[in-house]
């Protein structure tokens, strides 16, 4: 039997919804959560997170097409079944079975993800879904689509930077989405009025945001308004927030006694009033839609099919130990092309401006995104400028907020796992987006593969100025705009990180870095955007590096995790050298020097990827000169640098003469405004001959 009705504002197009269905759902929900909530009482796997009173987000998520896109939360099981039909889905996670469609068996229960199904992938970290839902949106509205996004969180989940970062994006850009809270009055142990002062709708509306307080208790009233709300989104009108009101019948989850935070009479009050399984079904009773005895029989009929779908669950396969390493990385599988254009000397600022031009021709929806990106200038340091020109909005300008930048184009990628580049001015402010960046990389890992988030994250690092250190002087960058940085992303699984030195490989290995489906962390050496090829002591060009500074014209692309092994001098090698960025400059510069004093050869290898690194060459390269020296423009701290150190020393410690020699920036914060101090916190290119010679002597 089906009971079809209209939400009842006349200007509502919205298609039937059969209110018996409904309501099975939103018992199956019930069900499913008491079932498990047994289950994990005896003992048959660790942790549950409940549904209870959260039921009525089945009617919210009917208001939505199946194109549209859900971004959930871990109370949404009613949301999940309503748009899957999927009761085997969430046993199979709570089991963790590989055939779990959210992680195969992975991640936590009741995180929900469906590639298929477009619900993005829930993070335990409350809220931090949301700016990833923001790019889904931005993406949508880039594309003119009729497609809007549904975004929940709860109470708690509104006090989140990530939520905020939302907000903005979605209340400056009036994106396609729906803010969907829902407020139970608990983030885990703490009533809500914590999170936010005065009104939330108020709080909302003072935004340019359109906000309403429903009722989640009364399943049709939070129908008709998700109806609604869902058709001013849809007809363009800008983002919604719905401030839905419920109650929590259980625990925040299986690991919390509600009894020591939540006193008798509210609980009592609470499953009294506010079920909307049971408020529901009086209604469909009142209606004549059912009968009492139904809803009995409903409730049994759900459990019976739900402790058969167990049966089945508890035959397949849990996940090998072997798997544990699958789908934490994705590296495209470079497949070697001759650069065809004609050459042409071209420093890194004009090799990074082709690339980011060649990209957004070859892809119609490719864009940059970023503070002043989409200004006649091209952002702080240019590097958009001919994108403003030859393809106007495809560079577009963001809030100040390194949160927002990168949340937009992570999500953006997540619709058709094409990259798009997020640039953050300077890499010491990324860390405002930390969250976000982490979670991008962990994606593929969490969903083994369901999911994938391309994205390039662009930034400038390292020192000031405007050539090697040893030419350049002082950049008096001081301490916002100096660190080197890749010791935050080389420590994420998941995540790219590479750094070029030349024009050559900064123009390829960006065009090569949209091809990839983990996050990529492109990191720019400020020196180098307009630095000239390294020289030796006499003012020599070096021959071995000269050629990186003509760039070819067109598409072309290197490989990642592929390192470049460069000969100074001539015979036997008698040191290795490996550096990335600035570095590889340096101690190219010293590499000449100590040649010219004493003959013979040193090699210097641009490492190029740091994450994950070319250990193959690496290890040929000790292997080959049995002395190294490891030179990183990081503070000597915890950084890559010194994991790469340790590696050799643990993976090639008998292919060594000496110990190997590391050198870096001071331990100090990154870096000195003065002159003086600046120039003698990072190595240059005496330091590195100063090593050399140390070395030779051993």
């Amino acid at each position: 039997m089906t009971v079809n009705i209209r939400a009842t504002e006349a200007s509502i197009t919205a298609e039937p919804l059969d209110i018996l269905a409904l309501y099975r759902t939103m018992v199956t929900a019930r069900v499913t959560n008491d079932l498990l909530k047994t289950r994990k009482t005896q003992g048959r796997f660790p942790f549950y997170i409940g549904c209870a009173g959260h039921e009525s987000m089945a009617a919210v998520a009917s208001a939505l097409n199946l194109d549209d896109w859900m971004s959930l939360y871990y109370r949404d099981l009613a949301a999940w079944l309503q748009r899957t039909g999927d009761i085997h889905g969430p046993l199979r996670e709570a089991y963790s079975r590989t055939t779990g469609p959210m992680g195969a068996g992975r991640n936590m229960p009741s995180h929900y993800s469906s590639k298929r199904h477009r619900i993005l992938p829930t993070f335990s970290e409350v809220g931090a879904l949301a700016p990833f839902a923001g790019g889904v949106g931005f993406s949508l509205k880039q594309h003119k689509s009729k497609d809007i996004i549904m975004f929940t969180a709860g109470d708690g989940g509104v006090a989140t930077n990530d939520f905020n970062a939302l907000f903005r994006q979605a209340s400056v850009h009036k994106l396609p989405v729906l803010m969907v809270i829902e407020d139970n009055g608990w983030a885990i142990t703490t009533p809500s009025p914590i999170q936010w002062g005065g009104s939330l709708v108020d709080w909302a509306k003072g935004a340019g945001v359109y906000a309403e307080e429903v009722d989640g208790t009364d399943t049709m009233a939070a129908y008709e308004a998700s109806v609604r709300l869902v058709e001013y989104v849809r007809a363009g009108q800008g983002p919604v927030l719905m401030h839905l009101r419920l109650g929590l019948l259980d625990p925040h989850s299986s690991s919390t006694d509600i009894k020591s935070y939540r006193t008798k009479e509210e609980i009592e009050a609470t499953t009294a009033t506010k079920d909307p399984v049971k408020n529901f079904g009086r209604w469909l009773v009142a209606h004549g839609y059912l009968q009492e005895g139904d809803l009995e029989r409903i409730r049994k009929e759900v459990r019976a099919e739900l402790e058969r779908a167990e049966a089945q669950v508890l035959q397949e396969l849990e996940p090998a130990p072997e798997r544990v390493l699958q789908n934490v990385i994705h590296i495209p599988k470079w497949q070697e092309n001759i650069p065809r254009g004609t050459r042409k000397q071209l420093p890194m600022l004009g090799a990074i401006n082709e690339a980011l031009v060649e990209l957004a021709q070859r892809d119609p929806g490719f864009f940059v995104y970023g503070q002043d990106v989409g200004s006649p200038k091209g952002g702080v340091f240019g590097a958009t400028a001919s994108l403003v020109t030859q393809l106007p909005g495809r560079a577009i300008s963001s809030p100040l907020n390194e949160q927002v930048i990168v949340g937009i184009a992570a999500g953006a990628g997540m619709i058709d796992g094409k990259a798009r580049c997020a640039e953050i001015q300077f890499v010491d402010y990324h860390q405002s987006a930390a969250q976000t960046i982490r979670m991008a990389a962990r994606v593929s890992y969490q969903t083994n593969g369901d999911w994938t988030v391309p994205l390039i994250m662009r930034t400038k690092s390292g020192s000031g100025g405007g050539g090697p250190i040893s030419s350049g002087g002082a950049g008096g960058g001081a301490f916002g705009h100096s660190n080197a940085g890749e010791q935050w992303f080389t420590s994420v699984p998941g995540m790219i990180t590479i750094c070029p030195a030349t024009p050559f490989d900064a123009k390829g290995l960006l065009l090569e870095a949209a091809r990839a489906q983990s996050p990529v962390a492109f990191l720019e050496r400020g020196r180098l955007y307009r630095s000239e090829p390294p020289k030796d002591g006499q003012g020599n060009i070096i021959a071995a590096m000269a050629e990186y500074w003509t760039v070819p014209e067109g598409y072309y692309t290197l490989p990642i995790g592929k390192a470049r092994r460069m000969l100074i001098g001539n015979g036997p090698i008698s040191i290795a050298i490996i550096g990335w960025g600035t570095m590889v400059l340096e101690s190219c510069t010293a590499a000449a020097n100590s040649v010219h004093r004493n003959g013979g050869a040193i090699e210097v290898v641009d490492l190029r990827t740091l994450a994950p690194f070319d250990e193959e060459a690496v290890a040929a390269a000790v292997h080959e000169a049995n002395r190294v020296i490891v030179v990183t423009e990081e503070s000597d701290l915890t950084s890559f640098g010194r994991h790469l150190h340790s590696w050799i020393v643990q993976n090639c410690f008998y292919d060594l003469d000496s110990t190997p020699a590391f050198i870096s920036a001071l331990p100090a914060p990154p870096a000195p405004y003065n002159g003086p101090e600046e120039t003698a916190f990072y190595p240059t290119a005496k330091t590195i001959e100063t090593k050399i010679e140390e070395l030779l002597v051993e």
